[in-house]
């Protein structure tokens, strides 16, 4: 076995390994900041390249709610739907600029209704982690050789009826395949120099 078929056939193994973050996984109560950041290092930990990389910071989350790309919390505690944004934007931040994720976001975060908002990102991160599902099984089929001409991502977004969910599942897509595809150039650039 060749070394870059040993990274393929690692990084084929840590994809089936890794699980994806479902609303179900996400505490069903509002947390205060110490408690965010230490449920998103549990969460998000399996992502990081090295071991002293830090998955989410207090002061990266106040950053956020200082761009206007992430809503500031209610009585100092942050609600489930928070984490999902903030899952989100550790996944788009690989790829995006923080401009951009308050541009994506900008839809999500103008809805005036708290509930309205609640639902409208439950939806999105719904729609997130089917995409995510998708991308890491077509990761694995693609480093195991096998190819597949069906096209699960369009039937997830046909799921979506408005134009702004479809528009931004659609970038949320581009950047979990961007990012799976940056992290499998990491594992091979790791493994040959």
């Amino acid at each position: 076995m060749t070394t870059l078929d040993k990274i393929i056939d690692n990084f084929s193994q840590q994809i089936k390994a890794s699980g994806i973050i479902s609303i179900d996984d996400i505490p069903n109560i509002d947390l205060y900041m110490d408690q965010v950041t230490t449920f998103m290092d549990k969460a998000l930990g399996r992502y990081k390249r090295y071991e002293d990389d830090k998955i989410l910071t207090k002061t990266m989350i106040n950053n956020y709610t200082k761009a206007k790309i992430f809503p500031p919390p209610l009585k100092k505690k942050y609600t489930p739907t928070h984490l999902m944004l903030l899952i989100m934007i550790y996944h788009l931040k690989a790829v995006l600029s923080i401009r951009d994720i308050g541009i994506l976001f900008q839809p999500i975060l103008s809805v005036k209704s708290t509930e309205e908002q609640d639902d409208f990102i439950r939806s999105i991160y719904k729609g997130f982690t089917k995409l995510q599902l998708i991308i890491q099984q077509n990761m694995q089929s693609s480093t195991e050789g096998i190819q597949s001409n069906i096209n699960p991502t369009k039937d997830i977004l046909d799921e979506y009826q408005e134009e702004k969910s479809k528009k931004i599942l659609l970038v949320l897509l581009l950047a979990i395949r961007a990012n799976a595809e940056k992290q499998l150039a990491e594992r091979a650039l790791d493994s040959y120099f």
